[in-house]
């Protein structure tokens, strides 16, 4: 290997996570591997992220984006927007921040969501708490803005204006 060069073969097993997250309807296992993050999320019948993941979160709708594949079971997703669709196994996709999401019929569904941990481009923003938003283009800042100002009306009772909001984003 020639020297300063890193070595791109690494595997880790999602039978032994780095990380687990346990809730009352599912488990996300989480394996970090250098450039990217893989989890296993197994969500039970009756799980759904604005019963089960949004007081933990902090914000009214999920504000992560994934990619991701379908395993097993079937997913219904609905975007703040109102746009929603079906999740079956053997489907790729993409689902942007703002969305709701819930597990349909009796069956549990598994999902591997794939996240790079590059540095990526596009906008980024910060609650007063700290956490941490982001949106991959510039056409996305009304959506960056609007995330933080839920999340700190909701989570900490504060009332930013868009214009406090903007000041503190970054371009990465």
């Amino acid at each position: 290997m020639s020297e300063g060069r890193q070595p791109t073969l690494h595997v880790r097993s999602l039978e032994s996570p780095d990380d687990r997250r346990v809730m009352e309807h599912g488990v996300i296992d989480v394996a970090s591997l250098p450039g990217a993050t893989i989890a296993r999320a197994t969500f039970q019948p009756g799980w759904r992220w604005s019963t089960d993941a949004a007081l933990s979160a902090g914000t009214a709708s999920c504000q992560v984006a994934h990619a991701g594949y379908v395993v097993s079971g079937r997913f219904h997703v609905r975007m703040d927007d109102g746009d929603e669709l079906d999740l079956a196994p053997g489907d790729a996709h993409v689902v942007g921040p703002g969305h709701d999401a819930w597990v349909v019929g009796d069956q549990p569904c598994v999902i591997i969501d794939i996240a790079s941990t590059e540095p990526p481009g596009g906008k980024v923003g910060r609650c007063p708490c700290g956490i941490e938003f982001r949106v991959p283009t510039d056409s996305q800042l009304d959506h960056l803005v609007a995330a933080i100002r839920e999340h700190a009306r909701a989570s900490h009772g504060h009332e930013l204006t868009s214009a406090e909001v903007l000041a503190e984003v970054s371009g990465t």
